[in-house]
This record gives C-alpha cells, structure tokens and sequence, in this order.
C-alpha cells in the first residue's frame, strides 16, 4: 500500500503491507487513526504516544491540525479499509513539507 511516512525530520512516500502489524511496527506500538480529509485520507500514529513522552512530530501536527508525537503515516481510505495514499493528497503534502 502506498503510504506517506513523517518523522521528526522528512516526508517520503513509502509502500507498506496493509496489515496491522506492519502499521503497528512503522509508529512503534499500537495504532490510533486520525481523520484528515473525510472518505479520501487518515493519518496513523502511536496511541500511546504522549504517555510514552514520544517528541512532537511538528510535520504531522501541521498536516493534522492538532498536536501529533511520534511516527505517522498518512493512508488512504475506502470506507473502513486502509488503501493507497491518493495522488492528491501525496502532491500536496510533499509540495508544502518538502
């Protein structure tokens, strides 16, 4: 599955296996969802986060709109299946945080 992944430095486009292990192992623990564009794309960070002391991840709380630590990936999705990133939404994202 396409995905962008965003750290505490850089966003680069990524293919992961769409199962929740392989999301659990890229933002190291267990997965909370967060909504970005309704019905096109979410963004998946570390649940336990803040109570891990995880730094703010400055890219992903601009892309997010709210305050995000860790890890994230941003996914598409089709109802209440993960999916590719769409082209849109990776062209943006890249453009701005590039």
């Amino acid at each position: 599955m396409k995905a962008l992944l965003i750290d505490a430095v850089e966003v680069k486009e990524i293919d992961i296996e769409n199962t929740l292990e392989a999301l659990q192992k890229a933002v190291d623990g267990y997965v909370e969802v967060v909504k970005l564009l309704p019905e096109q794309a979410v963004m998946i960070v570390n649940e336990d986060g803040h109570s891990r002391g995880l730094g703010v991840n400055l890219i992903a709380s601009s892309v997010a709109n709210t305050l995000i630590v860790g890890t994230a990936l941003i996914v598409g999705v089709n109802g209440e299946e993960f999916t590719d990133v769409p082209e849109a939404t990776i062209d943006s994202i890249l453009y701005d945080y590039k």
